[in-house]
C-alpha cells in the first residue's frame, strides 16, 4: 500500500492484490484483482482486509475489533470461588 497510489495488498503467498470499486446506482462493489490498472486509491471507512483460510484471496469485512468497538464486560465473581495463590488448609 502506498500513500498517493492505488490500495494494494500482499498475500501470504506473496501475490499482489488491488481493490478495485464498482458502482451500479447506488450500490458500491468491492473486489480485488490483480491487475492495477483503475484501482481504488482507499479502503472504504468501517472495513478491513482479511485472506480466506484455504485460498489466501484478500476480501473485505466491516470492522469488529478495535478503539471504537471495544465493550467492556463486567466479570462476575462467585462467591465460592477460591483465589488460586492461596492454599488449602
Amino acid at each position: 500500500m502506498s500513500l498517493f497510489g492505488p490500495y494494494e495488498h500482499v498475500n501470504k503467498k506473496k501475490e499482489k492484490f488491488w481493490l478495485h470499486m464498482k458502482q451500479t446506482g447506488k450500490r458500491k462493489l468491492y473486489y480485488f484483482s490483480k491487475d492495477p490498472n483503475g484501482a481504488s486509491n482507499q479502503l472504504p471507512k468501517g472495513f478491513e482486509v482479511f485472506e480466506n483460510g484455504k485460498s489466501y484471496l484478500p476480501m473485505l469485512r466491516k470492522k469488529t475489533s478495535g478503539f471504537l468497538f471495544k465493550k467492556k464486560i463486567p466479570i462476575e465473581k462467585k462467591e465460592n470461588e477460591e483465589k488460586p495463590n492461596q492454599l488449602k488448609t
